[in-house]
């Protein structure tokens, strides 16, 4: 069953904006050719945002992954993948469930 996305979600995705995109790049594992467009003095680290609505992307049907956010296995295979891409805070909030 999917869950809609808050109107501040909605208007992200209707606009395809910054935090849109963050977001699907971290769906389709493609977060270093994103950052690599961006003209930011350092390298951008994916944050707890960036999952969570990620994660609200995937519940509401607007997107697909094949990273699972529901399991721990694919939450590791998140962590795996992405590696020293995500920051601290990231890392504790996709274990959190799980401790």
């Amino acid at each position: 069953m999917t869950q809609p996305l808050k109107p501040a979600d909605m208007q992200s995705l209707l606009t395809h904006d910054h935090r849109y995109r963050r977001a699907v790049a971290v769906l389709k594992g493609q977060w270093l050719p994103m950052i690599a467009e961006e003209d930011q003095p350092f390298r951008q680290q994916i944050a707890v945002a960036d999952l969570q609505f990620a994660k609200a992307l995937l519940a509401s049907g607007s997107a697909t992954s094949a990273f699972d956010f529901t399991s721990y296995a694919g939450v590791q295979q998140l962590r795996q993948h992405f590696g020293s891409q995500l920051n601290a805070a990231a890392q504790q909030w996709l274990i959190q469930p799980y401790l």
